[in-house]
């Protein structure tokens, strides 16, 4: 029996795709999971491939026509079978009718304009249109080029090459002048359906929103401290991350509503929001309750790289969950979110900024960000959705899940590194204050370390607590260790030799990784990086 190639459906939302390009031909052979044509979804271009071996016997649809889902796009035929008298699928084209009635109405209501071709249906694959629209020309009078006289992106390229634009107006009395657009820009396919989807969700589900203020010194702090010991996480990274602990924790916000009851999802499937040139994309990190910090952070790279470059699957986009929409780079700092259906919530992420927050009872200037979490009130009430809201914002206000220590005082972070140092008398003594803290360095006697010993000192604690952070960002297990730091003991400082004990059960090429990228991430090691030699030595305890 022929085996149909029919027109998918990617999503819950999705009723209908246009084909853009059939890459083979009636009657030629094809491979199974050869690419056999591309077609354009709400969401992203797809290419659909073969599903057996054999000979691509009829096509259905022609090039630059709308499709519904379910309806058959191609037959293929296998050896000993032939071609079946099933007729050809319905195709409609719904965006060129509706711009062709739009357009009568307009002219009706107006003489703003005169168009010679009024009425004409023009067939042009969305591309072509497009590009036709971007450049002001006019396609109502082009033959195109392509099956059944489809206009393509090339004939637009060469039209507008020889100077075809389109007809021009006529303006009225300036009495009587009604408002007309300079231009009309058609929405791409992802923003006409993404704007159709948002429409039916804004009028369906009863919206409300929650709004915390979240001090993210801690979260900022922890996140150089990943990035000084080699580690690649974003503070988006951070936020995703946390946000998956909390549904977790919160499993009804990881739901959806349906005739009258919460369907709970064990998979957390995170929807990342992705803005491309063709529009916002919303592809899924599925699974993400299984990941760490680090393999989100990998995911969501990838992703986002994939979406700008149209070259998302389908399955990328399929069954999401829970979406994050992050437009803090782009420095807005707050908004009031739509839900995509049929999820039951959606958190907006603004800009983090410098703010005064009321610490302990005193003003004090953190960087902060607002959060705002839309949610279904038919599937959540205020009570339960604001344990999820407030329980994003602890986590990323002491965010011990990234393997950190986030209990010191954030203002120790962020306060500025400096000392103050007072000679004593005329010895060779001086007097160091930081803070509260005092201490004394001499070069003249051992009542106090002199000014080399405390470098040293302070390289070696640099180190240790360098290599605590690279293995907690890698999951290794670092026991005892220990820094013997010597130099030499007159003259100028030429040379630093440094003895690392250390106790892990990380193998050899892993240790050596892992010292590697505490050298390299501790401060005080660079500031003499070209200044004086360091001979590290690693011994195992």
């Amino acid at each position: 029996m022929p085996l149909m190639i029919q027109m998918p459906k990617l999503g819950h939302t999705m009723t209908e795709g246009t084909v853009l390009k059939w890459h083979k031909h009636a009657g030629d052979q094809v491979r199974e999971g050869e690419t056999v044509l591309t077609v354009e979804t709400d969401k992203a271009e797809i290419e659909i491939e073969s599903p057996a071996a054999g000979v691509l016997a009829r096509v259905l649809a022609d090039e630059g026509v709308v499709v519904a889902v379910g309806l058959p796009l191609g037959e293929i035929v296998r050896a000993g079978e032939s071609a079946s008298e099933a007729a050809p699928a319905t195709a409609f084209d719904k965006e060129a009718s509706s711009a062709a009635q739009n357009s009568a109405a307009h002219d009706a209501a107006s003489t703003s304009t005169l168009n010679a071709s009024a009425g004409k249906r023009v067939v042009a694959s969305p591309r072509a249109k497009r590009l036709a629209a971007e450049r002001g020309l006019d396609l109502s009078s082009v033959a195109g080029s392509g099956p059944n006289g489809l206009i393509t992106e090339d004939d637009v390229r060469k039209i507008s090459a020889v100077g075809v634009h389109a007809a021009p107006s006529i303006s009225p009395a300036a009495a009587a002048r009604p408002l007309v657009a300079s231009r009309r820009e058609k929405l791409t396919r992802i923003q006409a359906v993404g704007a159709r989807n948002l429409t039916a969700s804004w009028s369906a589900i009863p919206h409300f929103v929650q709004m915390v203020r979240v001090d993210m010194s801690r979260a900022l702090a922890a996140r150089s401290a990943i990035k000084g010991s080699g580690g690649r996480v974003t503070i988006t990274d951070v936020i995703l991350a946390a946000t998956v602990i909390a549904l977790k924790e919160n499993p009804r916000v990881n739901a959806s509503y349906s005739e009258g009851e919460r369907l709970i999802y064990d998979e957390i499937n995170l929807g990342i929001a992705v803005d491309t040139p063709d529009g916002l994309l919303v592809p899924v990190i599925h699974d993400a309750g299984a990941l760490d910090v680090a393999g989100i952070s990998a995911r969501a790279a990838e992703l986002t790289e994939r979406a700008r470059s149209k070259q998302l699957r389908p399955a990328d986009m399929e069954n999401t969950t829970f979406t994050v929409s992050n437009l803090g780079a782009s420095g807005i700092e707050n908004g009031t979110p739509v839900i995509f259906a049929p999820q039951a919530a959606l958190m907006f992420v603004g800009a983090i900024h410098d703010q005064v927050l009321a610490i302990d009872g005193r003003a004090e200037v953190r960087p902060a960000m607002q959060l705002a979490i839309a949610y279904d009130h038919r599937a959540l009430d205020g009570a339960s959705a604001s344990h999820f809201t407030t329980r994003v914002r602890a986590l990323l206000e002491a965010p011990d899940f990234l393997g950190l220590n986030a209990t010191a005082n954030p203002a120790a972070v962020t306060r500025h590194r400096e000392v103050t140092i007072d000679a004593i008398g005329d010895s060779l003594k001086t007097r160091v204050t930081y803070g509260s803290l005092s201490w004394t360095l001499s070069a003249e006697d051992a009542s106090g370390p002199d000014p080399v010993s405390s470098f040293l000192g302070a390289l070696g604690s640099c180190l240790l607590m360098s290599l605590r952070v690279a293995a907690r960002a890698r999951n290794l297990t670092i026991g005892k260790s220990s820094v013997t730091a010597r130099a030499n003991e007159k003259g100028h400082l030429r040379e630093i030799q440094v003895e690392l004990q250390v106790e892990t059960g990380a193998g050899d090429d892993q240790l050596h990784r892992l010292v590697e990228v505490a050298e390299r991430g501790c401060h005080i090691r660079a500031m003499i990086r070209d200044e004086i030699a360091v001979a590290l030595k690693v011994t195992r305890i």
